[in-house]
């Protein structure tokens, strides 16, 4: 295997059900899931481990395929992503609703992109919240961070099927 590359892209568990499940079911999208991932085994995509804790919640066909992708892919909360944990949950405290128990990893997806000396683009499926329920783009916003969807992480990187 080549030496790893520095990421480029923060995945958010929306993204993984949303193509599993939606738009790119692995048994009609072979060659989409096939270029995903070869960019998890170069680095160039990478997770927050709370997306991996996630998908253990379901425990079924998404999370296997989780647990199979490189460890690398799962980045675990270090001391370079704790500073702008507590930054985002500070300034965004309504991000996550623990009432409800909703978008509780979307605060580490975001530290993890911002952890990097070139900030990471997200990768999310979520639309825009409101003001009282801000969601991932709006965040994102807020912290200068670029967050794109699955289509176009395709554009972006010139995938053709």
């Amino acid at each position: 295997m080549s030496a790893l590359q520095m990421p480029r892209y923060s995945i958010d568990t929306s993204c993984i059900i949303h193509a599993w499940r939606r738009a790119y079911p692995p048994e009609h999208f072979t060659s989409f899931w096939e270029k995903l991932e070869g960019l998890i085994t170069n680095g160039i995509v990478v997770a927050s481990v709370e997306v991996l804790n996630e998908l253990r919640k379901k425990d079924d066909d998404i999370y296997q395929w989780a647990q199979a992708q490189p460890s690398h892919l799962f980045m675990e909360i270090d001391d370079v992503q704790q500073p702008h944990l507590s930054h985002v949950m500070g300034r965004h405290p309504r991000l996550v609703d623990t009432t409800k128990g909703r978008s509780e990893c979307d605060p580490f997806v975001i530290a993890l992109a911002l952890s990097f000396q070139e900030p990471l683009m997200v990768i999310s499926e979520e639309n825009n919240g409101k003001a009282n329920s801000p969601k991932i783009p709006d965040v994102c916003r807020a912290e200068n961070l670029t967050c794109i969807k699955l289509v176009d992480l395709i554009r972006l990187e010139k995938w053709v099927f």
